[in-house]
């Protein structure tokens, strides 16, 4: 059986790791076959497939058009920018951009409403207990009623927060029913908004977009989808929304999308690598702080530097592999290779860092682990190649590769090396 899961766009590896082992402890997959009979796609790229195949979008789609998704969701909002490489015998997308994800979902506006009531009802005077219990039950029933019906700031809504004996006049509470200004609803909903317009305007910005997909729970707010047409329609932008709940497009967009697996190019949202080190360069390296040590070969060396494989926001066809040679030295000819691990970081910076640790060997901020390769190269054990060092000393060389792809939503990371002439293996990643 193979199970798709969407996920947000700004989850990555872990947390992959982490629905990939629920996955297999719910017994719908094993481990083995887990990691290739369980795989992902982000929401709103499942709700692409379901926008093109139930809505008009598929017939007006051509090879060069670019269009944008914002999946709207509870919690974060996603925006991915598109092109159409090709729309038979399948389609064929690419991401332009790296994707963006801003903590500015619907629950969100419910937070700016707790705050207000709980303000509102301890300016009336109300008791601790009263205040907390008032609050409670106006969120609640703000979310499940008025925050789904506003529409803009001409019409007040009107929230049930007590028992109907209730009556406030001073705070307009009337038979245990507040009353809100249509203008105090659009505050709520507006500090959400103008984060979500700023995030979409970042990913279409010089770049002509002539369809904007709109998807999502929060999505489906009148409120929301009238500030999208308001903002992107007069700029030549046609805001597309689905007929059907959010819910059904991911779920049957998910389908589709392992059907078809017909996003072509990828634009990663970190840059990946592995710290490693170099000369050390008395010059440059003194004035900054950084200590050398004396490697096996005798060279003065110094360690935390940045080795990038993959560039943040430059795409990348789902079929490349983006490979970089390593080497590691040694001062006998059979050390213990029988667990050899790697360290994959991803930076979430811009450009191309030289180092990922400061002078102090404190790690610099952008930096994280994404994910550990390990690998079995016990075979290797006496093959290393033997040489000497400028101080007179033999060391050994073992020579190996990181290789990443984006053959889905996911990265896939995995280490090569030669154990025989023209014999190649490879390992794949290990989440911590």
């Amino acid at each position: 059986m193979e199970v798709i899961i969407a996920h947000p766009n700004g989850w990555g590896i872990r947390e992959q790791a982490f629905l990939r082992s629920v996955a297999v402890a719910a017994g719908f997959s094993t481990a083995d076959q887990a990691p290739t009979k369980v795989r992902f796609v982000t929401e709103a790229e499942a709700s692409v497939h379901f926008c093109i195949h139930h809505t008009n979008l598929g017939t007006v789609l051509k090879p060069g058009t670019n269009f944008a998704v914002c999946d709207a969701g509870g919690s974060t909002v996603d925006t991915t920018l598109y092109s159409v490489i090709s729309m038979r015998p399948i389609l064929k997308l690419k991401e332009e951009r790296a994707s963006a994800c801003v903590q500015a979902g619907a629950i969100f506006v419910d937070f700016e409403v707790e705050k207000h009531l709980h303000r509102t009802l301890v300016n009336a005077g109300l008791s601790s207990e009263d205040v907390a219990e008032y609050t409670k039950v106006g969120v609640k029933d703000f979310e499940g009623f008025a925050k789904r019906a506003f529409k803009d700031e001409t019409a007040e809504q009107s929230v049930a927060v007590a028992h109907t004996r209730f009556n406030n006049a001073a705070i307009r509470a009337r038979r245990g029913r507040m009353t809100l200004s249509g203008s105090k609803v659009k505050e709520f909903f507006d500090v959400c908004t103008k984060e979500i317009i700023s995030s979409v305007d970042q990913q279409i910005d010089g770049i002509n977009v002539p369809y904007i997909l709109l998807v999502g729970g929060f999505g489906d707010s009148p409120y929301i989808r009238n500030e999208f047409k308001k903002r992107y329609e007069p700029r030549g932008s046609q805001v597309t929304l689905t007929n059907d709940s959010s819910s059904k497009a991911v779920a049957d967009g998910a389908l589709i999308w392992s059907t078809l697996s017909s996003v072509y190019s990828r634009a990663p949202r970190y840059s990946f690598g592995i710290k490693i080190h170099v000369p050390f360069l008395r010059h440059i390296h003194q004035p900054q702080g950084r200590t050398p040590y004396i490697e096996v070969n005798g060279e003065e060396r110094v360690s935390g530097a940045w080795s990038q494989i993959v560039q943040k926001g430059v795409a990348l066809d789902s079929e490349v592999v983006c490979r970089s040679s390593y080497h590691c030295w040694y001062t006998t000819s059979a050390p213990y290779l029988e667990l050899f691990t790697v360290d994959l970081m991803a930076y979430s910076g811009e450009g191309t860092p030289e180092w990922v640790d400061s002078p102090h060997g404190i790690v610099y901020a952008g930096f994280q682990t994404a994910c550990t390769i390990k690998a079995n190269l016990k075979n290797l054990e006496g093959a290393l190649v033997s040489a000497t060092g400028r101080n007179g000393s033999r060391y050994w060389t073992l020579n190996f590769s990181i290789c990443i792809r984006f053959g889905g939503t996911e990265l896939e990371s995995y280490m090569e090396w030669v154990e025989h002439v023209g014999v190649l293996h490879s390992a794949p990643e290990t989440v911590n």
